[in-house]
């Protein structure tokens, strides 16, 4: 059993009225979720440093202004295992190049792809109870 909080960033692309999510699926539970991309804060990396660099290699997205939108935390199970994370949510706007230049996929550290979406605002509103972390839907909604 894991005894220690992640710290972590996710980051909200943002383009037009829509959201990029990351798609995940826990078989444990047989529950699909959606987040924003991100991951884990390294050792002595600051927090919009951390979720630049995640931006750059989940998306191949670099030198765009971040805001930072606040924190979530959350105590969950995932494939069975108790976790607890404490993430730092920013925001990234892009442009119509950047969006046309995004991949199909996102990338994870250990080059396995994942499944990426655009949401609407009514969209959003539909996946409301899979989104990840909780709460995260209040903070998504203001951006609309």
């Amino acid at each position: 059993m894991k005894t220690q909080i992640r710290n972590k960033v996710i980051i909200s692309v943002v383009h037009q009225g829509q959201v990029l999510l990351a798609e995940g699926y826990d078989p444990h539970r047989e529950f699909l979720f959606y987040i924003p991309v991100g991951g884990g804060v390294e050792f002595g990396e600051t927090l919009e440093a951390a979720a630049k660099r995640e931006l750059f290699e989940e998306l191949g997205v670099t030198a765009h202004a971040l805001q930072f939108l606040g924190f979530h935390e959350s105590h969950f199970e995932y494939q069975g295992i108790p976790e607890h994370e404490i993430m730092f949510h920013y925001l990234c706007s892009i442009d119509d190049s950047v969006r046309e230049a995004l991949p199909e996929t996102g990338t994870e550290s250990d080059g396995a792809p994942f499944a990426v979406s655009w949401f609407s605002k009514d969209e959003l509103a539909a996946v409301k109870e899979s989104l990840v972390p909780p709460g995260i839907y209040a903070s998504l909604q203001q951006q609309f």
